[in-house]
């Protein structure tokens, strides 16, 4: 049974899981606000990169593809490891397709606003929301500006740090449960592998990882990533980290010859192995505000679609019973805990393989030789992953 019309949604935050919500929910018959702080086009720090899942999903909103102009098709991996194995694996066709792209998200979050505001949602862009009440009638938010809005349930999809999750009562993220990274743009880029999501591991750099992402008009997303605690251990700066990371040499002949535009970005990544709080009386958390991020990866464009998705479907079973408690509600943590909880545990233990050079080398020299586990290895760099086979185990530790 769909919301009826009476049903007031406030989203806070127009990123990809409150843009996708609030489609779904606009389609349902909800009357939806969506507040965003800032106006777009925005910039959203980030490595652009969409998963073939992203894509799949972005097909459900009925977003379809995106011109080459905006968003440059990938189809493969390449990766480097501390000791300078290579490997070059497609995407496999199983994996929604085998098509991923690169999409700036000053293009994708507006493209998905403003196709939620087709849909019928009500955009205010310029809203800064500070905090928020309830009772039994409703929930409250309150605005910088002195003006507050009152809605029946109301969706954190602020990102982290979350205005509406230290509102909500929920706990920050601890520091070894998030990571910070650094993005820069560069232009006049002439990639050896023009169509592959770039990952590099560079052991003087490790645990943090880095990555080239080909962006369309001979661009580039170029980031680095590393775990907060161990960020903090290390004495080192992410600027310090990300031009070391730029002039080592797999890098630096990869962008020979290119400019970066603009100054280097950096933000704040909750990990998805520390996403447990997301449900409470008439309100939900989703996309980073969550913590619903591959914590090997980074990666977070479909998690926050797809929560989007999760959203609007137990907002419609709440609406159909009356019940907005927690309870209520609870069909949205039975569906992502179904969907997201088991990858999210395993890559956050699969990091501990990915921070040692010598594992992390035997396991793409394995996955270069078979087949086998270069597919397990591409699943689990997408967040496809649940398991590991004893095959691609045996390859961290024995390198075959």
């Amino acid at each position: 049974m769909s919301p009826s019309s009476s049903l007031h949604v406030a989203i806070v935050g127009a990123g990809p899981a409150g843009s996708s919500a609030a489609t779904f929910l606009a389609r349902q018959g909800a009357r939806v606000t969506l507040l965003e702080r800032y106006r777009f086009p925005r910039d959203k720090i980030c490595g652009d990169g969409c998963t073939p899942r992203t894509l799949w999903m972005l097909e459900r909103l009925g977003l379809g593809e995106l011109p080459d102009t905006e968003a440059a098709p990938v189809d493969s991996v390449y990766s480097v490891s501390p000791g300078g194995v290579v490997l070059e694996a497609a995407i496999p066709p199983r994996l929604f397709g085998g098509k991923a792209c690169i999409i700036p998200r000053q293009v994708l979050d507006e493209r998905l606003v403003q196709h939620a505001v087709r849909a019928g949602a009500e955009l205010r862009e310029g809203v800064r929301v500070e905090g928020l009440t309830r009772d039994d009638t409703g929930i409250r938010l309150q605005c910088r500006d002195g003006e507050s809005l009152r809605a029946d349930v109301v969706l954190g999809c602020d990102g982290s740090p979350s205005v509406v999750r230290r509102a909500l009562g929920a706990p920050d993220f601890p520091a070894k449960e998030g990571a910070f990274s650094v993005r820069a743009y560069y232009e006049n880029v002439r990639l050896s592998h023009p169509r592959s999501f770039g990952f590099f591991w560079e052991e003087e750099l490790l645990p943090a990882y880095g990555w080239i992402f080909p962006l369309p008009g001979g661009r580039a997303n170029v980031g680095l990533g590393i775990r907060e605690d161990q960020l903090a251990a290390s004495g080192k700066k992410l600027p310090e980290l990300m031009e070391r990371f730029c002039a080592s040499p797999h890098v630096a002949a990869e962008l020979a010859g290119a400019r970066r535009v603009g100054k280097v970005k950096g933000h704040h990544i909750p990990f998805g192995s520390f996403a447990r709080h997301t449900l409470f009386d008439r309100a939900l958390l989703l996309g980073d505000a969550a913590g619903f991020v591959n914590p090997l990866t980074g990666e977070g464009i479909e998690f926050a679609l797809e929560s989007g998705a999760f959203a609007a479907e137990a907002v419609a079973e709440a609406a159909a019973s009356g019940d907005f408690s927690t309870r209520g509600l609870g069909g949205y943590a039975r569906r992502w805990e179904s969907r997201f909880r088991a990858a999210f545990h395993l890559n956050r233990r699969v990091m501990n393989i990915f921070e040692r050079p010598r594992m992390l080398d035997r396991v793409i020299r394995a996955a270069s030789r078979d087949a086998r586990v270069c597919d397990e290895l591409v699943d689990v760099i997408s967040g496809e992953a649940t398991r590991l086979s004893w095959r691609f185990l045996v390859a961290a530790v024995l390198g075959r």
